[in-house]
């Protein structure tokens, strides 16, 4: 599982990813959690402990540490735009940090937002943070060096995920289920409708004209997102709690916690049945991504695991 394993090394705000042998000063590793990974192109953000850690992804069987952002808080998610990365803080807000060079990353502005950033989204110059007991904080970053909070919506439920979707903003709202809004320029939202779910809506998946949710305790749910009020078709139980959820060509994927990766065969009836079971290997699967029909899972304190999908339904772990 050398691809999996993460091991930070201390230093001030940027880690490179060589140290300094010639001090013959030992290297004390900042103990490190895998909590989200982004990826695009060749490179992986993954949102750790220690802030943003950012890696070469181009050779699965040996990913190469090119830096980390060491930020106050840990980080919970991240979105990537282009040359900068958006990072969820929890308490800490949200960072924006240029990784036009990813060895060389640039904290280049802090969003303070009033509750817990979660999880963060963009859509042309709005972006949406998903922040906690407070809601959605809506943020212009038009220019992303000076960003403006220009809005802030609350519901009630914990805000822990939310995604842009075809010109909505879909929002995880714990036990409120998930809120379908639409967001001006400006960041005034607006509800179109909300379905409640049988669990703990923390994150969203699409496909189409349906959308899959880490549901929490209760699996994952299904719903049809057709109309401006989604409706929920069912809900799957999975084996531990579901926190994130993906799609790839007819199976939906939920991060199980300790039970690693539930894979479903999905249907366009709205039904889901049970696939594959993919093991943490000893971790606990917080989100999951797919990128270029590769499975990227954030193996809490076991690292990152990377799984191949050119056959979806027999998922192979790449080592």
């Amino acid at each position: 599982m050398s691809s999996c394993r993460i091991i930070l090394a201390a230093a001030l705000l940027i880690v490179p990813a060589i140290s300094n042998a010639q001090s013959g000063a030992a290297v004390e590793s900042l103990k490190s959690r895998t909590f989200h990974v982004a990826v695009s192109e060749r490179l992986g953000f993954l949102s750790v402990t220690a802030g943003l850690r950012i890696m070469d992804l181009g050779d699965l069987a040996n990913p190469r540490e090119l830096a980390t952002v060491v930020l106050p808080q840990s980080a919970t998610a991240a979105v990537i735009d282009g040359g900068r990365v958006y990072v969820a803080q929890g308490p800490g807000g949200v960072f924006a940090v240029d990784v036009s060079n990813p060895a060389e990353p640039r904290v280049i502005a802090q969003i303070a937002t009033a509750g817990s950033a979660m999880m963060v989204d963009k859509s042309g110059p709005i972006l949406a943070i998903a922040d906690g007991s407070v809601g959605v904080t809506f943020c212009d970053v038009a220019d992303p060096a000076n960003p403006r909070i220009i809005g802030t919506s609350q519901w009630p439920g914990y805000v822990r995920g939310l995604r842009f979707y075809e010109g909505k903003l879909y929002v995880c709202a714990g036990s409120s289920g998930v809120v379908a809004v639409k967001v001006n320029d400006e960041g005034k939202a607006t509800v179109l409708g909300q379905c409640e779910t049988a669990g703990d809506a923390r994150d969203i998946s699409f496909y189409k004209r349906w959308a899959f949710v880490a549901d929490g305790k209760a699996g994952v749910s299904v719903l049809d997102v057709s109309r401006a009020d989604p409706v929920l078709l069912g809900t799957f139980a999975t084996a531990d709690l579901a926190h994130g959820v993906a799609f790839h060509k007819g199976y939906v994927f939920v991060a199980d916690g300790l039970k690693g990766v539930a894979c479903f065969k999905f249907d366009r009836s709205g039904r889901l049945d049970p696939a594959e079971q993919l093991d943490s290997q000893g971790g606990y699967a917080d989100k999951v991504t797919v990128y270029d029909r590769k499975l990227f899972v954030a193996n809490d304190f076991k690292g990152l695991l990377v799984f191949d999908l050119r056959n979806p339904g027999k998922p192979r772990l790449i080592e």
